[in-house]
């Protein structure tokens, strides 16, 4: 189950085997510093990969994961807390070089090899509702914005023409860096069930290098005919030099796996320190269950060497960035660690509300003027991966359902305590609006409204009185007894949504 549960997560990142924004040329100083930081070669100004995330053809974005200030060194003396200030000053650069370097990334690059033309359409800071989003975080629905570079299909009919590979994390690149570099292509070793182990002579290699035992080795890819990616983990604590109690006596315990590349006989690692409890045992990663997580890479062969650009998911975090094999050692340039965010709802902003609100007092003023829907929750009524709008007010009695097609926002039906709302499983791709109650005495009024592709296709009333149907009409017209009876007995079985309802401005 946990090796599924991973997979799901990489598989949704892995889908291949404000100032002078978006002007060509490089940031002063900006190349150099995050070359001259990481490699120490003769410095290849061809601009590196960069990674974008689609869910959408209208959602195609670098997304940022930090902000736009260079980090201040003397900030960190002061603050004591220097050993963050290279890490955090290189993800600054990389993401500067990238802004001013948007308009020159035009090739997204496909599972099979293939290349989709895409050109930069602009930078996205704030949502909707004007407010700057926070960098660093990845969202698993189109309907919330990120902040970062947009980008758009050159040609939007690729969208539905390699539909079955576009979404996730792709690799972004520039044509003069396909035309410097030699894609290798990649080969699967360890399938979800049969892991395979490096060799030997290679453990053996790695336990002499760290002075601890191997307790797990997954070879996971091969590139061409030579490279072979995959990870190592050490059994047990991992003593790290040089740790030291805290001031309150406690003393953080690590563990120690290897992200590892080997190359015919060499043998490249780069370690990846992790927790370690006495108890549970070692983590790298929220909810690993104590495994250290494959990444995926992609490789290409480079004019210094090869180069492996990687994704390494885990269930609530996706890191990104890049490796290289230069002067005999595995170097890592990591670009960004993002929080994933899949099962968040959908934001309901200003304007959208605005228009609820106006379309609800327009479905009956005298009854609606008195309540003002001021919380609400999603619900995707139709399984179509578009949700649907339930706004409430206070009382949890008044209400209306709402849907939004290509920002277009529909009225389904309207509650009022008296007539509530429930749902009916969705099947043959339409969901169920139920609106019922009393209409006095022993009459019982019924609504049915029938969604698909996020739209009422379908609507029935009836009026039934000591539980029998007095009139009824389908799509507002008028329809017999006995169709109405039949139509009531072919609805799908009721459930019962959690019924949580954040009120409105108290989203995050």
């Amino acid at each position: 189950m946990k090796k599924l549960l991973i997979w799901a997560v990489c598989a949704m990142a892995v889908m291949i085997s404000c100032k002078n924004k978006g002007q060509t040329g490089a940031v002063e100083g900006v190349d150099s510093l995050v070359v001259d930081s990481v490699l120490d070669e003769v410095q290849d100004t061809t601009p590196p990969p960069l990674f974008l995330y689609y869910l959408s053809p209208d959602y195609m974005m670098f997304v940022y994961w930090t902000g736009f200030e260079e980090p201040d060194k003397a900030e960190y003396e002061k603050n004591e807390a220097m050993e963050w200030f290279e890490e955090n000053h290189l993800a600054w650069a990389i993401q500067e070089r990238a802004r001013f370097r948007a308009n020159q990334y035009s090739k997204l690059l496909l599972s099979d090899g293939q290349t989709v033309d895409v050109k930069y359409s602009g930078e996205q800071l704030k949502d909707p509702n004007g407010k700057e989003m926070y960098p660093g975080e990845l969202h698993g629905r189109p309907t919330i914005p990120s902040p970062g570079l947009q980008y758009a299909l050159v040609n939007p009919a690729d969208a539905e023409k390699y539909k079955e590979q576009l979404g996730g994390m792709h690799l972004l690149v520039t044509e003069s860096y396909l035309k410097t570099r030699k894609p290798l292509s990649c080969e699967l070793l360890s399938p979800y069930d049969a892991e395979k182990p490096f060799p030997a002579p290679v453990i053996q290699q790695l336990e002499k290098e760290y002075g601890m035992k191997v307790q797990r080795s997954v070879q996971s890819q091969k590139f061409g005919d030579r490279y072979v990616y995959g990870v190592v983990q050490f059994k047990g604590e991992y003593k790290k030099p040089g740790v030291k109690p805290d001031s309150q006596g406690y003393e953080r315990k690590y563990a120690l796996a290897l992200e590892v590349i080997t190359d015919g006989d060499k043998i490249y690692s780069f370690p990846v320190e992790g927790g370690y409890d006495d108890q549970y045992g070692p983590t790298w990663n929220a909810d690993d269950e104590g495994q250290y997580i494959e990444s995926s890479l992609v490789a290409f062969e480079g004019p210094n060497g090869p180069e492996f650009a990687y994704w390494h998911g885990a269930p609530e975090s996706l890191t990104v960035g890049m490796y290289y094999i230069r002067n005999e050692k595995l170097i890592q340039q990591q670009y960004a660690c993002y929080h994933t965010l899949i099962d968040e709802n959908t934001p309901l902003w200003e304007k959208d509300l605005a228009q609820m609100r106006k379309l609800y007092l327009e479905a009956d003023a005298q009854e609606n003027k008195d309540y003002n829907l001021t919380r609400y929750r999603t619900i995707d009524i139709d399984e179509d991966g578009v949700e649907e709008f339930w706004l409430r007010d206070k009382d949890d009695k008044h209400g209306a359902i709402f849907t939004m097609k290509d920002g277009k926002i529909s009225l389904v039906g309207v509650e009022n305590g008296r007539l509530q709302v429930s749902f009916r499983r969705a099947t043959g791709g339409k969901g169920y609006v139920v609106i019922s109650g009393s209409a006095g005495g022993p009459s019982m009024h019924t609504e049915v409204y029938e969604l698909k592709n996020s739209e009422v296709v379908h609507r029935f009333w009836a009026l039934e009185i000591y539980g029998e149907i007095d009139e009824c009409t389908v799509n507002g017209k008028e329809a017999t007894k006995e169709e109405g009876e039949a139509y009531l007995k072919s609805l799908p079985e009721a459930y019962e949504p959690y019924k949580y309802f954040t009120p409105i401005g108290e989203e995050e």
